[in-house]
């Protein structure tokens, strides 16, 4: 056998043996993105990107096989810390850090097994593997719901539509319009940029083509869905509602996103360079030192180490009941049974408490919810997950959100997170924070990176979320917040968890 074969058969063997075992070991983690992709209408074009990658890839496999495999120590490293995040993501529970792992572990391979000349010719594919098949896009919808409301109202404004606008609720003559999240146009914003990045990559090959191209199609979906929802509401405007809503609604925005598509792939078409002919080069006849055949091994024992370690480490813990009581506040009558305007759901917590309560000066009502969890963050047991909610969508939608910092009984403050909702018939306000230990703050992401730091040394602090909700009624907004920060000005906020035979106010949600 030459050494031309030698090498890179063996180099291919340890590539494939590498990808065999990655998908077995984290196939529940593959499995959880494969669901993502099915299930969330955002994502589903994802089915596409592991071929598309596989054929760009395969398209240049005389380019990788022109120098000989050069296994690289920084691969193990590489692979080492995706096992680290993919670990730590999994004992959080959290899915992002878990699917990013898994997808960027392919061109963590491709460098351990392959090396770095290899990694730089496929770095197209591989990029677009990892930035298109992973479901990151969550977080874009508020802006992109944001920026889709102001473009409308400021269209609707200038060809002379009377409107108003209320965060990402739109007033006109006729109806009032709600920017949901469905209408912030992340689907057609995050599949135009993979087909746009995927056409720029096969139709030019200067790269200041290409970047002007992949910019036209992070923009033009913007303003596509800004324009798409101003025509919807002057449509509905002009000549009913019926036109602007239901079945012709739907077709409407397909076609209209269609034509969007259809026009912005043209454009580039008559800017297209002429292909270019690559040279098919001899592949390499050498073979890779015999020194850094050492990182294959290494490689494999990395991947197996992390589920390994996981399912050690992820023995089922039962999840304790807390007795968690609605606190006494000075000032206000209650607790009292709750309201059924806002519906708060926090699953799998160890004990919660919703209640509501009078002002004992003007009869004004504030309701209070209370969610504990305790140990370390795992499945069915977890304060941060996307099936946990601050109000029904259902039921309200959000129109704007924002920070505010408030002053406890204690005198310590906190920054609370502010949704403002609307239900249709009335506006209202959510004021809500994470608590990990005595730490709390608004963002779930910073809650994560708490939880995470607690689990990463030995500790396991309990968690738990406060959140406070009023009507804003004909007093408008400001007295609403005014109503808040009184009741927040009396809360005890470590009263509301009894344990069974103690008490221990830092299992009470912390307190700031």
């Amino acid at each position: 056998m030459s050494p031309r074969v030698s090498g890179w058969t063996l180099a291919g063997v340890a590539f494939g043996v590498a990808v065999l075992l990655l998908l077995a070991c984290y196939w529940s983690t593959v499995m959880s993105l494969l669901w993502v992709w099915e299930h969330d209408g955002t994502y589903q074009y994802a089915f596409l990107i592991p071929p598309l990658s596989l054929w760009i890839a395969f398209e240049l496999r005389h380019e990788v096989r022109a120098l000989p495999p050069t296994p690289s120590a920084w691969g193990v490293l590489a692979v080492a810390g995706l096992v680290f995040v993919w670990y730590v993501g999994h004992l959080l529970d959290i899915n992002l850090p878990q699917h990013f792992a898994l997808v960027a572990l392919f061109p963590a391979l491709v460098l351990a097994c392959w090396g770095w000349r290899a990694l730089w010719v496929l770095a197209f594919p591989l990029g677009y593997l990892v930035v298109f098949a992973v479901p990151w896009g969550d977080g874009l919808v508020g802006p992109l719901q944001d920026i889709t409301a102001h473009f409308a109202v400021r269209a609707l404004d200038l060809t002379g539509t009377p409107v108003l606008l209320n965060g990402r609720e739109i007033t006109t003559p006729a109806a009032v319009w709600m920017v949901a999240d469905a209408c912030s146009g992340v689907k057609f914003f995050i599949a135009c940029g993979a087909l746009g990045c995927l056409y720029a990559y096969l139709m030019f090959q200067r790269w200041r083509k290409r970047v002007v191209f992949v910019a036209l199609a992070a923009v033009v979906p913007i303003i596509a869905n800004g324009l798409r929802v101003y025509f919807t509401i002057l449509i509905g405007d002009t000549w009913g509602l019926h036109y602007a809503t239901g079945l012709d609604h739907l077709i409407f925005g397909w076609q209209f996103f269609g034509t969007v598509l259809v026009l912005l792939l043209l454009g580039g078409w008559f800017f297209r360079d002429r292909p270019v002919r690559r040279e098919r080069q001899p592949a390499s006849t050498l073979a890779p030192a015999r020194a850094r055949l050492a990182v294959w091994p290494v490689v494999l024992v990395l991947l197996v180490a992390g589920p390994v370690i996981a399912s050690q480490l992820s023995s089922a813990v039962p999840v304790p009941q807390l007795h968690v009581v609605a606190p006494t506040v000075p000032g206000w009558s209650g607790p009292l049974a709750a309201t059924d305007g806002w519906r708060p759901a926090f699953t799998g917590a160890a004990g919660e408490a919703k209640a509501a309560y009078r002002a004992d000066g003007n009869g004004e009502l504030v309701d209070l919810f209370h969610a504990v969890y305790t140990g370390k963050p795992r499945r069915g047991h977890t304060l941060i997950t996307f099936e946990n909610r601050l109000y029904d969508p259902a039921q309200s939608h959000v129109l704007s959100s924002a920070g505010r910092t408030v002053e406890m009984v204690d005198g310590r403050s906190v920054t609370a997170g502010e949704l403002r909702l609307s239900d249709g018939a009335d506006a209202r306000l959510v004021w809500h924070w994470y608590c990990v230990g005595s730490r709390c703050t608004r963002s779930a992401t910073l809650t994560k990176l708490l939880q995470a730091w607690d689990v990463l040394r030995g500790k396991s602090s309990p968690s738990s979320v406060w959140a406070l909700s009023t009507t804003v009624g004909h007093g408008g907004a400001e007295q609403a917040r005014a109503r808040l920060r009184a009741f927040i000005g009396a809360l005890p906020v470590n009263e509301s968890v009894d344990l069974p035979g103690t008490r221990d106010a830092g299992v009470a949600g912390g307190r700031p």
